[in-house]
């Protein structure tokens, strides 16, 4: 094109055109006349010509007139009518219209939601770094053996979460106001395949009435509906009432708690810390096997709880190793790495707790350090009634929301001499032969 030749823009539907020259414009130079306006020939304004507009059909199929030659062109990104000479007149293309509004989506409860994810917590491969070439390869390799054997598997974990989406439709369907949450190992990731399935009816609390009370009157309602498929469900009236029943059709046995919503808390954070080293959750499940074969983890027989074996395995990978494994919670993890092997971490476990003060001192996951036990029981003195300084006797294992003693089960002083002297001849069983059938009991 010429410099200084006019361009031109469109037609607004009015007589004449929009006219643009390329380059600097002077006026002066360039006046209104020459650039041809409102003459006849070269200079004639020129107007595009209009497309008759199609009259669109009654029943079109999505709403708007679309044919496949004009849909394909454009998807295409052609420019066919360009290559004809046509442009396209303001307005011309496809008539949009606005749609019905949608129904909503049904939002689905929380077991739905778990069931359609992922199941996160199964390994299925072995860690790159399990074993170093030392001498503790063999003791390394029996513990990961033995906890890819016993974890809970995606298929337990999925019948767990039927229960619970049974339990919660027809619980909600009587009592509107309930909430049901899965609780403890099955959510945390420190769950065996043979754990129970803890769960935690909450209720909104009543000023007036004793928590303990509270929760009784609650579980009473739902043991009558949990017998229509378990006639021997049982409602067990400790300090903390658990309703403990059975789902033969899965083989699943249930402990049901009502507003011990610290539960919800704790699961979380252990969850948070089973995340942190691949090595926490394999520690956490052979230190309970191990319990479990020297029968010191049962609650209900003034042993431990599984959840104060947790709480002491993480105090030890806070504590108990140089540089430690597990920081303190909202704490930067430190620069220094941790290498030491599972064997050398599960033998280093078994020495921490053997020689451990128990008369001065409490295992805190909270302070991730030792706290004086004359503390703990100034604390529970200044506290509401359901803390009391006589829980913190032989053995204590700091719960870190409540600040109670999660091993206050262990009150028998001939008890407590049983689980000290199991880490002591498992320590030195252990030490001289690192085989894992050494530290397990001997027949």
């Amino acid at each position: 094109m010429n410099e200084g030749a006019p361009l031109v823009y469109g037609s607004c539907g009015y007589e004449g055109g929009v006219y643009m020259v390329a380059g600097q414009i002077d006026r002066s130079r360039y006046p209104v006349e020459a650039l041809g306006v409102g003459r006849s020939g070269h200079g004639t304004p020129r107007r595009w010509p209009r497309k008759e507009r199609s009259v669109k059909p009654e029943n079109t199929a999505f709403s708007y007139d679309s044919d496949d030659s004009s849909q394909s062109s454009s998807a295409s990104g052609s420019n066919k009518s360009s290559e004809k000479g046509e442009v396209p007149v303001r307005g011309e293309g496809r008539e949009w219209r606005g749609r019905g509004r949608r129904e909503p989506r049904q939002r689905r409860i929380a077991p739905e939601r778990y069931l359609a994810a992922s199941y996160p917590f199964q390994v299925k491969f072995t860690p790159d770094n399990l074993l170093n070439g030392s001498e503790w390869d063999t003791l390394s390799q029996e513990i990961w053996d033995k906890f890819v054997k016993s974890q809970q598997t995606e298929e337990t974990f999925r019948k767990k979460m039927n229960l619970w989406r049974y339990l919660y439709i027809s619980i909600k369907s009587m009592f509107p106001r309930y909430g049901l949450y899965v609780v403890g190992s099955t959510m945390s990731g420190f769950g065996l395949d043979s754990s129970d399935m803890d769960l935690c009816l909450h209720v909104r609390a009543l000023a007036e009435l004793e928590p303990r009370a509270h929760a009784l009157l609650h579980l009473n309602y739902i043991l009558s509906h949990i017998r229509s498929f378990d006639p021997g469900a049982e409602l067990i009236q400790a300090k903390v009432p658990i309703l403990k029943f059975r789902d033969e059709r899965n083989g699943l046995q249930v402990d049901l708690n009502c507003n011990n919503v610290v539960g919800i808390r704790n699961t979380n954070l252990l969850y948070c810390y089973s995340r942190m080293d691949w090595r926490v959750r394999p520690l956490v499940a052979i230190t309970k096997l191990w319990a479990r074969a020297h029968r010191i983890n049962d609650a209900r027989r003034r042993t431990l709880s599984s959840y104060a074996l947790t709480l002491m395995v993480i105090h030890f990978l806070q504590c108990g190793t140089s540089p430690a494994v597990l920081c303190r919670a909202g704490e930067a993890r430190s620069r220094a790495q941790n290498r030491c092997s599972l064997g050398e971490l599960f033998l280093n476990l078994l020495k921490y707790y053997a020689e451990f003060p128990y008369e001065q001192m409490a295992v805190s996951v909270r302070a991730a350090r030792r706290v004086p036990v004359w503390e703990c029981r100034a604390r529970a003195a200044a506290a509401p009634p359901h803390h009391s300084p006589a829980h913190w006797k032989l053995l204590c294992v700091e719960e870190p929301f409540d600040l109670t003693n999660t091993a206050r089960s262990v009150y028998d002083p001939e008890t407590f001499e049983q689980i000290v002297s199991t880490f002591r001849s498992s320590y030195t069983r252990l030490a001289r032969g690192l085989r894992l059938r050494d530290a397990w009991p001997q027949r």
